[in-house]
Formats: C-alpha cells, structure tokens, sequence
C-alpha cells in the first residue's frame, strides 16, 4: 500500500496522467470534432458555427504547417535513418499525435541550460585528459596493441582519459558488491559520490544511508544523485529533505514536475559510487535489495560492477559531477578532485570509464560505437549479456558480421524476464542473429540484467547500457572499457558459468506468426520512443 501510494502521488504519474489526457483530447479533436459542431450548432447558418468551423479549419492548417516544419527538421538530421524513417512515415499518418510525440521524444538532447552548464565543467575538466601522443607517450600507447582503436575512439568522443597502473575488482553478483560497497565508504575520509537510476527502500538502502549519514557528520562530503522516474515509488519524494538535514547534498534527476518537456525523455541510468579518491564502482547494479537477491523478482537476478583504484578514478568523478551539476545548475570546482596524484599500481592493462549521454554531453551514440568496436575487435570468441535486445540495426549487423566471419559470438539474455511485451520483441530479433550463426542463450536461473561484452578474452565491457533505443540514445550511461586487466579471467569465468547454466536456442527458432506481427509494429515505432 506504502508504495500504491508513492506510485499514484508521484510526478512520474502525474506526468502519465497529463500525457494520457492530451492524447484523449487529441483524439477527440480529430475523430468526434465534426459531431460535436453538429449537436451543439445543428443550423448551418449559424454564426457561432460558422467561426468554430473557421477556428477548426484553421488549427488544422496550423498542425498541416507544423508537420512539414518537423518533416524537413527529421530529414535533415545527421543521425542514422532507422530513426528517421519511423517519424518520417509516422508524421502524416497522425500529424498532431506524432507531433506531440516529437515534442517529448524526438529531441533526445540537453535544453540550452543545460549545454551552458556542460560547456563550462567540459572547460575545466578537459585539461586533466588530453592525451597527446609524444615520444614518452610511445611504449603507452604501443601497449594497446590492437585495443588502441577502442581506446581512441573514448578519448574523441568522450574526452575522457585511458590509464594504465590501475587494478580493477571484478564483481559478478550483488551479493559480492554490496559488501564491498559498504565497506568502501566506511572508509571514506573527504567525500562520497553516489548516482544511481534505481534506490530502492529495503536492506542495502537502510545500511547505506546509515553510512552516509554517520559520515556527512564527521564531515565527509556526500553528495547523491538519483533519478526521478527510476525511483518513483521505490523511495520517499522527500528524500533529498531528509537528507539534507544531516548535511548529505541529494538531487533527483529531471525531476517530473506537471507539465510535458522532451527533458524527461532523458533519464540518468547510470551507476557511480566514488569514495575519495581510493575507490570507483560502476557497472549495471542499482541501490535495491533484489539486485542483492535478498528478495526474489524475476527468479535470480544476475547483474555486475568492477572496483577501480587509481587514477581511472578522475573519470568517473568527472561522470558523476556532470550529471551533478546539471541538478543544481552550476558547475562543480573540478580542480578539487581532479588534481591528485595517483598511486601506481603493478598491474597490468589498460582502463577507461566514460560517460555517454543525450546530444550535447557528445556528439556520437558512443555506447553503440564501443560494443560495435569490441565485436570488430573479436578475432576468436565474443561473448554479449544484455537484458533487453531491442537494438539498433547497426549494432544488430555487427554482430552478424562478427559471426559471418567465424567468430563465435555468443548472446545472453534473460530466462524470466521483467517486461514481457519487451522480451517478445527480443525474441522476434533471434532468427536475424541465428541465420548468421550467432549462439542466443537463455539464462534459465531468472533475469541477468548485467550488460557486459568480453572479446578474445581480452577487451571487455562492463557498464549500464542496454541493446535498446533508450540506452543507446536517450539515456545518460556510462561504462568501462578495459583490456588485458587481471580481471579478464573473472568476466570469462561468469561468461562461461552464465552459459553452462543456459538453454541455448535452437538454430531453427521461429515465433509465432501473431507474435512477429505484434513486434514488427512495435519495432517500428520504437525508435520514436
């Protein structure tokens, strides 16, 4: 009943509710318009009529205008026609309800606030990153061997740093990463960072805000981000409040407030934990008990994060304050964290957390380009796990490709899923991966939510983004890309476990005639949303 009534008063619902109301008035507009005119006003002559009709004639011509404003606006972006084509059909089928679509989806970007806010962090943060290839740099980069493509392509796009010396923990279960977790920031001494999509009441949030709030009063600075929409109804809205009564700096992301702006399009899904500057986590595991299995959802949830030590650290506190500061609207003073030295660990490989986002954080789909670049990578063996596997048609040709060309390329997904209509639709994209000889595993233990890539057992990706529109467009994420770490061993072990606990789908799998119907519509319109 505690979260019924968090879920109806919510602003995510609220929202809902808004939306639902202009799509009811929208249709009523456009089909019943004419009915009314004729009950109200049933004499022709009538004045009264006649300007309605005028007035009506008018919006019509108005909403006819706006359509082909949007048509040519859709047409002539730089972005990939697989999201062009469904607004482009889309738009004179149902102008206006397409049009109130692309006012809330079709700008997936930051608002002109928000990009004076990033260009200003993205001015002082950038000198800590540049990487310019001189003669000392060689022997660095000579060390990426064929990685080195992966690597500058985060370096350009993301702008972040690649860095050696680091040791890296690899945590294949929540139950393995919330010990650690907690014990991370009981060390804490100067500052705690924290975003998460999800935070959910229950065991693990309890220990933590204990934590946090016993070290924001020994003065640790703690600063929590958290989105709005992923934790509608999960926590109390009140929560940055209570927060801040023990000095703790909480922020929900995008908060909903009871109007509709393309901004909530854009949620925060990434997931940060940084305590000092002695530990990073990040992979694909919210603030929630069932991520630890302490509670049951979906049979046994399965999901990831990796520990970083050392100066790959610097990426994720840049990750988590631009995100911060795009809550209180000012930029944060990065020379305070950023400006430290290092310890150098002796240990092998190479790390770089980034950061992805909406237009205006980059200019690239940069989690699509660095699963593409992993599978490009393969020369061997890839293995894939994601939850969901609605992706985008390059992403789906990659791996393809990787598979046409002999690597063997293996994908899994979830045995129980938690978005069934979602799940159909991942399935409807099977017989496009078997034809090319990709091996699809269902992970029967229950959902593994982890999203993580290993290729010849030596680059790897383990991160929050989906094979899915909201992930790869939409969404801020943010992953690792790591080669050759000590860590390698771990990830290909839990692969292999995944798979030995998997049904492998049979290479004639076929679903159902009305099911392939039901996704083809779906996929058609999921590029809009």
């Amino acid at each position: 009943m505690k979260k019924l009534r968090r879920n109806l008063f919510s602003g995510f619902f609220l929202f809902v509710f808004i939306m639902l109301i202009e799509i009811l008035a929208i249709v009523f507009v456009h089909f019943f318009m004419d009915n009314v005119l004729e009950l109200v006003w049933p004499d022709d002559t009538s004045l009264v009529r006649q300007i309605v009709i005028l007035i009506w004639a008018l919006i019509r011509l108005i909403e006819f205008i706006a359509a082909i404003i949007v048509f040519f606006k859709v047409l002539n972006k730089q972005e990939d026609p697989e999201f062009k084509i469904a607004w482009l059909v889309s738009i004179f089928i149902v102008p206006l309800f397409v049009l109130t679509l692309y006012f809330i989806f079709g700008n997936h970007g930051l608002t002109t606030k928000e990009k004076r806010v990033i260009d200003v962090s993205r001015a002082t943060y950038q000198p800590y990153f540049k990487m310019e290839v001189k003669k000392e740099d060689e022997s660095f980069v000579k060390g990426m061997e064929r990685s080195q493509g992966a690597f500058r392509y985060l370096i350009n796009t993301a702008g972040l740093g690649v860095h050696a010396h680091n040791r890296v923990t690899y945590y294949k279960t929540g139950e393995e990463f919330f010990p650690a977790f907690i014990d991370a920031i009981k060390e804490a001494k100067e500052f705690i960072f924290i975003e998460f999509f999800i935070v959910t009441d229950g065991q693990e949030w309890d220990a933590v805000k204990e934590v946090l709030i016993q070290k924001a009063q020994e003065g640790v600075e703690v600063r929590v981000v958290y989105d709005d929409l992923g934790c509608s109804g999960t926590i109390s809205p009140r929560t940055p409040k209570r927060l801040a009564q023990y000095g703790i700096k909480c922020y929900k992301f995008h908060p909903f407030r009871p109007f509709l702006h393309g901004s909530y399009n854009n949620r925060d899904h990434r997931k940060i934990v940084v305590v000092d500057h002695k530990y990073g986590f990040t992979g694909g595991i919210n603030l929630a008990d069932e991520y630890a299995n302490i509670i049951e959802r979906f049979g046994y949830w399965k999901d990831t994060m990796v520990r970083i030590e050392g100066s790959a650290i610097n990426n994720l506190i840049t990750t988590f304050l631009q995100n911060y500061d795009l809550c209180t609207k000012e930029p944060s003073d990065y020379n305070k964290y950023l400006d430290y030295e290092y310890p150098k660990f002796d240990e092998p490989g190479y790390v770089a957390p980034f950061g992805d986002g909406p237009g205006g954080i980059d200019d690239a789909l940069i989690g699509e380009q660095t699963y593409i670049n992993i599978l490009n990578y393969a020369q061997k063996r890839v293995d894939i796990s994601t939850p969901y596997l609605v992706p985008t048609y390059k992403l789906m040709d990659a791996m393809r490709n990787a598979a046409l060309r002999g690597v063997e390329v293996n994908l899994i997904v979830p045995g129980v899923p938690d978005k069934k209509l979602v799940y159909n639709v991942a399935k409807s994209n099977f017989r496009f991966l078997l034809d090319a000889g990709v091996n699809v595993y269902i992970y029967k233990p229950g959902f593994n939510h982890m999203k993580s890539a290993l290729a010849d057992n030596e680059l790897a990706f383990v991160g929050t983004i989906n094979f899915d529109f909201r992930s790869l467009v939409h969404h801020f994420e943010c992953g690792t890309l790591l080669y050759k770490c000590n860590c390698m061993e771990d990830i290909r072990q839990d692969f292999e476990q995944m798979i030995s606990v998997s049904k492998k789908v049979r290479s004639d799998y076929m679903p159902k005639a009305g099911v392939r119907f039901i996704c083809g519509i779906i996929k058609l319109i999921s590029p809009l949303l």
